[in-house]
């Protein structure tokens, strides 16, 4: 494994692994409990918006989630809010965490109140989105073959801009940015050239967090569920 880039709620890696395996991993990310608004008791609303949507807002704002979560697990958020303007997620107060403080809820004008409690319950992404802690997506990685025909002109053609010349060469830079879009191939066929553009055995997998979870967390767990799983199932052909 080759760590490739890692941001804040992004981390993108490479592994020889097969698809089979990758795209278990990802479906199983819907399988980790994450904690998220169920209901909400609104006892005052003065705001333009209805307590429906006010509801549907606050449901889908990520909440922190942290280890040792289970179905058992709840909390209480309360809002209670006479300010004139925005009303933000970090107005959301109680033992969990809002995963961002400057989502918008909804806007008060002078005199006008919002009051309300937050049920918090942990599900799973299978259930409802809201309960996804993010998504996970790979592609193969490539070994590219340029012949001597092929044009520079295909530096502007590529998107992902993977050619650069050195000393007067054709030269590829960044090669695990190519996603085969084949735009250079079908150029260069037009040119008289010929790219080859060939599959490797290994995934370029890259995971993003909604901010619930730490994205690293996010695959460990993935992991840990579905070894969960493959488990029991043993475990029952087994008997």
């Amino acid at each position: 494994m080759e760590l490739i880039e890692k941001k804040e709620n992004k981390l993108s890696f490479t592994a020889k692994i097969s698809e089979n395996l990758a795209n278990a991993l990802r479906r199983y990310i819907n399988q980790i409990l994450i904690l998220a608004v169920n209901d909400v008791e609104i006892s005052k609303n003065d705001s333009p918006l209805y307590d429906e949507t006010i509801a549907h807002r606050i449901g889908l704002i990520p909440l922190k989630t942290e280890k040792g979560v289970d179905k058992k697990t709840t909390a209480k958020l309360k809002l209670s809010s006479k300010k004139e303007g925005e009303v933000y997620s970090k107005e959301l107060q109680g033992s969990i965490k809002v995963a961002y403080d400057k989502i918008p809820i909804t806007l008060l004008n002078k005199g006008q109140e919002l009051e309300l409690t937050a049920n918090v319950r942990a599900g799973k992404g299978e259930e409802h989105s809201k309960f996804s802690p993010g998504l996970m997506f790979y592609r193969n990685l490539v070994r590219i073959k340029l012949d001597k025909k092929c044009s520079q002109k295909i530096i502007e053609i590529c998107p992902k801009k993977i050619f650069k010349l050195k000393d007067g060469k054709l030269i590829i830079e960044d090669e695990f940015k190519c996603d085969m879009c084949n735009a250079c191939v079908d150029f260069c066929k037009k040119e008289g050239g010929n790219i080859d553009i060939i599959p490797k055995e290994e995934l370029l997998i890259t995971i993003e967090s909604f901010g619930q979870m730490d994205v690293g967390d996010i695959f460990k767990e993935s992991i840990g569920v579905l070894k969960k799983d493959l488990t029991e199932v043993a475990k029952k052909l087994g008997k």
